[in-house]
Formats: structure tokens, sequence, C-alpha cells
């Protein structure tokens, strides 16, 4: 181990002594890089977790982790599940499970204001946090179920076509654009496939049609002391149920020329569809790919994909195999100890960017954060998507690279993260939020030991010496008082770039 690396871990320990040393394969530096991609953000006591039990152990410990469910009670408003969201990222046990819940929750899209009842939001995050590390297929299952879901793509009393009247379309085209195969056929490296030199297409309006008459007959759960009617009242806290009356019961051609055979059951007929895109050659790579910018890089080689792709195969769609398959591959590690690949991480999407730096400085947050309206001002409104496609768009680019993060990085919005920070280091988010600190301002007094703590702290250790260089200079300024120091530090270490994208 180098010197260097040596008083960046030491100096380390020191801002953080919970962390200690243990005998391990794994650095602290890598451990941390890890944890940017397995969880909210590291700290020192995940650190330590990854250290101990080696990464493939701490996964494993990691899927057994119970959910830190959201509140279904009566009443409870989309502004408190928000709130709690941010407490339950900051503190809960089940850091994988939440950040894989929150990947499916960008690509299974519902929104405020259409969804403004806290208790559905609680029942659909629930559901996606206990699917998390299912099966694939039971994602589709029981999000098409979720009366959310229904309520938001109009899925729910969606009847059978009648005279002057065809089924609802809406959740069809999004199933098979947006939460299963993608709009264009997809090799098993996430390449498209071409068609007389164009992308061939993965479905056709006639598919369109036919999922829509899949997905009828379909209404709210009965509300508890009701009876059952053919179109329930709104109630969020169970599956929808089927109303076989208002089902179409026709023969059904889906995408790949499968046959639903006539006189199926609505219960039949989705079944059957699910397995129809459970085995459809795009499910993999155009969830596989998405799932990886999410956790780990924008850019993934055609090799990781495919990879990853393998996995889901071979697993039938196992979300822990995946999640183990992403996570660990060469191409996510390659970077724990040494240079990252350039083209590589992602830009931290505004409610990564303000979790993992407040998890990274130990910060105290309770249920009175004011931390959604922080996002909202970064460009990123918790439960709030400005549509289906979600906050930005998983294909969006930034040149010849893709960057899907960067579609929410304006001229305003990037000034609100400067912004973000300086309310956090130099005055108050408000909400009792809080950052501690006293382990800074102790280690002001040497500012190479201090930035050699944040780097460990915030930057697994790989800030580059130009940007050493610069802020040693910024805060080496005779006449700086140790709070001072620490402060201009911190600012400068969370707001500069190499912070921001995460590699």
């Amino acid at each position: 181990m180098s010197n260097s690396l040596n008083a960046i871990l030491l100096a380390f320990a020191l801002a953080f002594p919970a962390l200690g040393q243990t005998t391990s394969s794994v650095s602290d530096g890598a451990a941390a890089r890890f944890l940017e991609q397995a969880s909210w953000g590291p700290t020192p006591a995940a650190i330590q977790a990854v250290k101990s039990s080696g990464m493939e152990g701490y996964l494993q410990s990691q899927f057994q982790e119970a959910p830190s469910y959201f509140a279904t009670t009566s009443g409870i408003t989309v502004q408190a599940q928000q709130k709690d969201f941010f407490v339950k990222a900051m503190y809960g046990p089940d850091q994988l499970r939440q950040r894989v819940a929150f990947a499916l929750s960008e690509i299974w899209v519902i929104a405020a204001p259409k969804i403004n009842d806290g208790g559905a939001w609680g029942s659909y995050l629930n559901l996606l946090l206990s699917d998390a590390f299912t099966n694939y297929s039971k994602i589709m299952n029981d999000v098409t179920l979720n009366p959310g879901m229904g309520h938001y793509l109009d899925m729910v009393n969606n009847d059978k076509p009648s005279a002057g009247r065809s089924a609802n379309e809406n959740y069809a085209r999004e199933f098979m654009q947006l939460f299963t195969i993608g709009e264009v056929l997809l090799n098993p490296d996430g390449t498209q496939q071409l068609e007389n030199g164009k992308p061939a297409p993965s479905y056709t309006e006639t598919d369109v049609t036919n999922l829509a008459r899949v997905f009828t007959g379909w209404t709210y759960p009965v509300t508890p002391g009701m009876q059952a009617a053919s179109h329930n009242p709104a109630y969020w806290l169970e599956p929808m149920v089927a109303t076989e009356s208002n089902h179409d019961r026709t023969e059904k051609r889906l995408v790949g020329g499968v046959v639903l055979p006539a006189s199926q059951s609505a219960e039949q007929d989705l079944s059957a569809a699910i397995e129809v895109f459970a085995k459809h050659q795009n499910l993999a790579p155009f969830i596989c790919r998405q799932l990886i910018e999410h956790l780990v890089t924008s850019n993934p080689s055609v090799d990781y994909i495919s990879r990853v792709v393998t996995a889901f195969v071979q697993s039938d769609g196992d979300m822990q195999a995946v999640v183990k398959a992403i996570l660990l591959d060469s191409e996510a590690r390659q970077g724990d100890n040494g240079a990252p690949i350039a083209t590589g991480g992602h830009l931290r999407e505004p409610l990564l960017y303000i979790l993992s730096l407040l998890r990274s400085l130990i910060a105290t947050v309770n249920t009175a954060n004011n931390l959604a309206t922080n996002g909202s001002q970064l460009g990123q409104n918790l439960f709030n998507a400005p549509s289906v496609f979600s906050y930005f768009s998983p294909n969006y680019r930034i040149g010849a690279l893709t960057g899907p993060e960067f579609q929410l990085l304006s001229p305003s919005t990037s000034v609100g993260r400067a912004n973000f920070v300086n309310t956090l280091v130099y005055g108050s988010l408000g909400g009792d939020t809080v950052i501690d600190l006293s382990p800074y301002v102790a280690m002001a007094e040497n500012p190479t030991s201090l930035l050699n703590a944040l780097n460990g702290a915030l930057m697994h250790g790989q800030m580059s010496d130009g940007m050493k260089s610069g802020i040693l200079a910024a805060i080496s300024v005779p006449g700086m008082t140790s709070t001072q120091i620490a402060q201009a530090a911190i600012y400068l270490v969370a707001s500069s770039s190499q912070y921001q994208v995460q590699h």
C-alpha cells in the first residue's frame, strides 16, 4: 500500500473513529466505491461491514434485510411519505433493497398529482421493496395489479370493447415501450437489430390493441366494509380484482405471434401475457441496461451488458442473480483500487447527490426534513416524475456518450447544486437536517490531513492531484479560522464536478 493511501486511510479513520481497521482484501476506498453503487452512500459502519464480509458477503446479507416499509394508514399525505423516504434512505439497514426498488420506480413510473394519496404511495413503494429481490415476472404481475399503477395508466375499470368504444391502450403501450421490451428489437448485448438499415420495431399498433384487451376487466379492490361492485371505488392497499363480465374473452394475438385462446379469464390472460413477455428476447437486455445505468454506469460496454443479460436469462429473471451480476462485474469493480474507466460512472442524480453527501458526512435527518424541496430545486421532485418517461430518459446523450442524469442538469440546477452544498455547510437546510463539522474542524490545523479525510469520506480516495492542489491553496489562506477552513474544504469537494460525477 502506498504512503499516500496510508495517509488517506489514516486521516479517514481519524475523522471517523468508528471505522477502524480490519484485515480484509477489500480496501476502504474499494468498499466506499462499492457502496456508492449498492447503497444510498457509504458510511463508516457500512464500509466496515463490506470490509468484514467482502462484497459478495455484503450482498448476501443485504438480500436478507427486511424491507423498510412505508406507512399505509388512512390520511397520510404524499408529503409525509416524501419526508419518510429520506429518513429511510439515511438510516434504513436495507440499503441495497432501497436502491434497487428506487431504480425500479424509475422504470415502472407512477406520479403525483394523479396519485395524490399517501396510502397509495405507501402501497406502491412497499410492493417495489418487497419484490426488489424476487423475480422480474413477479414484478411485472404485481405492478400490473397495483391499483396505483392501474389508476395512473388507466388500466383500472378498463372494460372490454363495446359498440363505439375500444379498450384503453395506455397501460398496454407503456407496458411494452417502457416496462418490458422497448420499441426496438435488441441483441443480447443491448445493440439494436436492423431491418433494411433501420431499427427493427419490437411491436406494432396491433400488438398494443390486443394487449389492451388482455388488460380488461380489472377494478379497484373492495374497500373493507363495502360490497363488491363491477367498478369498485378507489382503494389502494390490495391488488386489483377482476370483474369477469367486463373482461374481453375473445382470442388475442400478442407480440411474436403468440395466440391467447378465447374464453380465458382475466387472470388466465394476464398470466399468459406475463409469460410471453418473460420469454421475449428483449426483456433481459432492455431491463438490464437500465439497471446498470441506475446503479453503476451510464455507458456500460456491450460485454458488460451481455454478462448481466446472461445472468438474467440463466436465472429466469431472478433479481438477486441480476443485482449480483451488475455489482460484482469486472467493469463495475474496475477503479476500486486504481484508475476508473474514463467514460464510466454517472452523474449523481439529485436525490442520490443529496443522500450520498449527507450519509458520507454523517448528517442528522428526521421526519421534519425539507429534502424533497431540495431535490425539486435540483430538478428531481420525489414522487413527481413529469411523465411516465420518468425524471430523465435512459437514452439521453451527451455527445457520443449516454448520460441520462445530465438531462436534469441545466444552468439553473447546476447553480442549485452549489447552493445546496453552500446552505448545508454555511447555513441551514431546515427541518433539523444538520452535519457535524467538528471532526473536520479538529483537523483544520493540518489542511493536508483534512483534505485526505474528505478525499476518503467523499471520493473513496480518487481525488485528482490538480483538485487537491487547488483546494489546498484555497484553504491555506492566512487568517482563516479552523471552522472556516473545514467549511471551505467541504464546500469545494462536495460541489466539485469530480464528486458530482460518480466514478
